[in-house]
């Protein structure tokens, strides 16, 4: 209860810092100072705030009585760097203690193995760098890992250690060449890496460095030919040999083994042709064609297999013996002016309707014969040249009759075997305007009541053109009426119908002629006559001739005697 109540009056009291210091390492019972230094007048006792089984009473003692602070065991900076603690005097004083644990020179730097591997290409160049673990020392500053050197002088020679301290102990160590390396003189090397620290005397640590000189790829394949040429026919079967390549090295292993590929960047880049890697032999891999290609090149590279592979190079020409493999090719121009496959039926005899031209890339002269079927004696072919032909209109056409031809051009070579091709045609006869519009009747009649409204329907009369497309639409009109008027006709149909009333009493029969005109150019016509008869109905009263009669009658005039006669207005009836 008393040291709870001394702590408790910390801030009425005076606080004073202890800062002290004591060597790891030493022995148990070290004295490391005096809680008494740093009070103004002498204590007789000491309370610490720290609880017995606390680190600072577990490594440190502390008299109560006289404030020395000793060890109790031997104190390690590296499991624990500093102690810290509160003591309180009797009188009330606070003293904040501080104790620093210094380092000393009792660790050795370490490597992480004490044998490395390393592989050094023979064609590394002076100044290659490779990279090794540092070794690790536990101490700090002077007493930590300060540099590193080649036990074995006449190492020198050749390498040389790069040393870089980097921050927290980061160490960056590099071994490097200092002159090229031959493996054919020297394949392997063993030098010893010592690493040291600041002390004095300097701690030590060792690793074994086994270098082993690795062979490199330094010859490239030779070729037993400059170039190869060879022949193929261009019927040659998918698959077959074309031409074996050969190349050597006089390297040992993978650095010997050789592998061959064509160069596609330089040549055959639509893979006609494959080579075994292997063996160095060319196989076909797609037909070929003598006409598109009757010589190849190729650029074959010989590779061997070493880390850092050589290549070689050797041109391969292959040319392709001809066949007749193939047959003619017949090409139409048509003369249209849609360029389309049609001819008027305006054409005359004579007229070009089509340019034809023959080939055949297998034969150096043109010796084709062209025969043409179909088209019942209407066309026939004309040569206009070695290999051009005219497809002329041999006799009159008319489409009303037929608009379409099937037409068949055939031509055949004269090669071994001979082949032949086959074009057909499709030939449509276009329409000219040569046929009128005809009516089903040339006079039409028709009755109709004298009390129908207007725009009542009176007849259709439709007309027919053989023609076709615009040469065929037809429009209708009224040329010509005994009463203009009266009667309209749609345009489009052929439809009449009334546009006037009609009065049988004035009028009992009408006639007009309607006129259909098709789209041509120029145009076609035709005229039908339409009679009307307008039908009576009782659509006047009847009226007398005069409104007033007088008359003298004698008397003694005889009974049933007719003394006047009454009439009504002449209307026909």
């Amino acid at each position: 209860v008393l040291l709870l109540a001394l702590f408790c009056t910390q801030s009425l009291g005076q606080m004073s810092n202890l800062m002290l210091s004591v060597k790891e390492g030493l022995p148990a019972k070290t004295i490391v100072g005096d809680l008494g230094a740093v009070l103004s007048t002498p204590s007789t006792g000491f309370f610490i705030s720290e609880s017995r089984d606390s680190y600072v009473f577990r490594d440190l003692e502390i008299d109560a009585d006289t404030g020395i602070i000793s060890t109790v065991v031997v104190l390690d900076r590296e499991s624990r760097d500093k102690y810290e603690f509160v003591a309180a005097t009797l009188t009330g004083e606070m003293i904040r203690v501080r104790i620093e644990v210094e380092d000393v020179n009792d660790y050795s730097p370490v490597f992480p193995s004490k044998e490395v591997e390393l592989e050094i290409s023979e064609l590394s160049p002076p100044g290659s760098r490779f990279q090794l673990e540092g070794a690790t020392d536990l101490d700090e500053g002077e007493f930590s890992t300060q540099g590193y050197s080649i036990k074995e002088s006449e190492m020198g020679e050749l390498f040389h250690l790069d040393f870089r301290m980097g921050s927290e102990k980061l160490h960056s160590l590099d071994l490097v060449l200092n002159s090229k390396v031959d493996r054919e003189a020297h394949d392997f090397f063993t030098l010893t890496i010592e690493a040291f620290d600041g002390g004095i005397p300097a701690r030590t640590g060792t690793v074994q460095v086994n270098i082993r000189i690795l062979d490199e790829n330094d010859n490239p394949p030779v070729f037993n030919q400059s170039e190869y040429h060879t022949t193929v026919r261009e019927d040659a079967p998918i698959g077959s040999i074309v031409s074996q390549v050969l190349a050597s090295d006089s390297d040992l292993g993978d650095n010997s083994r050789i592998t061959y590929e064509i160069n596609r960047r330089q040549s055959d880049p639509n893979h006609i042709f494959s080579i075994n890697e292997t063996t160095g032999f060319i196989y076909l891999s797609k037909p070929l064609d003598f006409e598109t290609h009757p010589f190849h090149e190729l650029i074959v590279t010989a590779r061997d297999d070493g880390a850092q592979p050589e290549y070689s190079s050797t041109f391969v020409g292959v040319k392709v013996l001809n066949i007749n493999d193939n047959s003619p090719t017949i090409s139409v121009l048509f003369l249209s002016e849609t360029g389309e496959a049609d001819v008027s039926e305006e054409a005359a005899v004579g007229d070009y309707v089509a340019r034809i031209s023959v080939s055949d890339p297998d034969l150096e002269e043109h010796r084709i014969t062209v025969s043409l079927e179909g088209g019942d004696g209407k066309f026939t072919l004309k040569q206009t040249d070695d290999f051009l032909y005219a497809l002329c209109v041999n006799s009159e056409l008319d489409r009303e009759e037929r608009d379409l031809y099937e037409l068949r051009v055939q031509a055949s070579d004269l090669g071994t075997p001979p082949l032949s091709s086959e074009m057909l045609l499709l030939l449509k006869v276009s329409d000219a305007n040569d046929c009128h519009p005809v009516f089903e009747q040339d006079v039409y009649t028709v009755s109709i009541a004298e009390d129908v409204p207007l725009g009542s329907s009176l007849i259709q009369i439709p007309a027919r053109d053989d023609d076709e497309g615009i040469n065929s639409e037809i429009r209708y009109s009224i040329l010509k009426s005994q009463q203009d008027g009266l009667f309209s006709i749609d345009p489009n149909s052929g439809l009449v119908t009334t546009a006037a009333v009609l009065d049988r009493e004035t009028q009992m029969e009408v006639w007009f002629l309607v006129l259909a005109e098709d789209g041509g150019e120029p145009s076609l016509s035709s005229t039908a006559t339409v009679t009307v008869l307008v039908e009576d109905v009782n659509d006047n009263e009847p009226v007398f001739q005069q409104q007033l009669y007088n008359v003298s009658i004698p008397e003694h005039l005889d009974i049933g005697s007719c003394f006047l006669q009454v009439r009504q207005r002449n209307f026909r009836i």
